[in-house]
């Protein structure tokens, strides 16, 4: 085998060193630099876009605060609609209370004149009725004939007794 020959090692290791200073001169001027222009693009693209991603991340958290805060003024808001509607509602019943119960004051006040009335007219027709069952008992009894307008005044007295003994 040539390569072995010691005598050719010399020619060989040569070549060796031409080709490959040929194939590092052209790396170095051509390849490389295309390489790391890849590189170095491939970084400013990644750092700008780490550069845009935090930019876009302390833009979301300014929104985020905002809408909590937002949110937050919306909650106060509706507590206090809340709070003032419960108020006029309150309000709005104590007035609605108030008319139902004088309404019903002045019912009961006319549902007693009414059961007054009634009860002195009741009271009227049994003085009456009393009366005259008085003034017949007395005539059957007794045989005397009084006159209605002594009986009436008797029966009368003896009723307003008795109506103020069960008040």
């Amino acid at each position: 085998m040539p390569q072995l020959d010691i005598a050719l090692f010399a020619p060989q290791i040569f070549w060796l060193f031409v080709v490959f200073t040929i194939l590092y001169i052209f790396m170095s001027r051509s390849a490389a630099p295309k390489i790391a222009d890849v590189l170095k693009k491939r970084q400013d693209k990644i750092a700008n876009d780490l550069n845009a991603a935090e930019k876009l991340q302390a833009r979301a958290e300014e929104a985020r605060l905002i809408y909590e805060k937002s949110q937050a003024d919306a909650r106060s808001n509706a507590a206090a609609v809340v709070l003032n509607k419960r108020d006029e509602l309150k309000a709005l019943a104590e007035a609605e209370y108030q008319k139902l119960s004088e309404a019903l004051a002045a019912n009961a006040d006319e549902a007693q004149k009414g059961i007054d009335a009634a009860k002195n007219k009741a009271l009227g027709e049994v003085r009456d009725v009393a009366s005259e069952v008085c003034a017949d008992i007395i005539a059957q009894i007794s045989g005397l004939k009084l006159d209605s307008d002594t009986v009436s005044k008797i029966v009368s007295a003896k009723t307003d007794a008795a109506t103020k003994g069960d008040s």
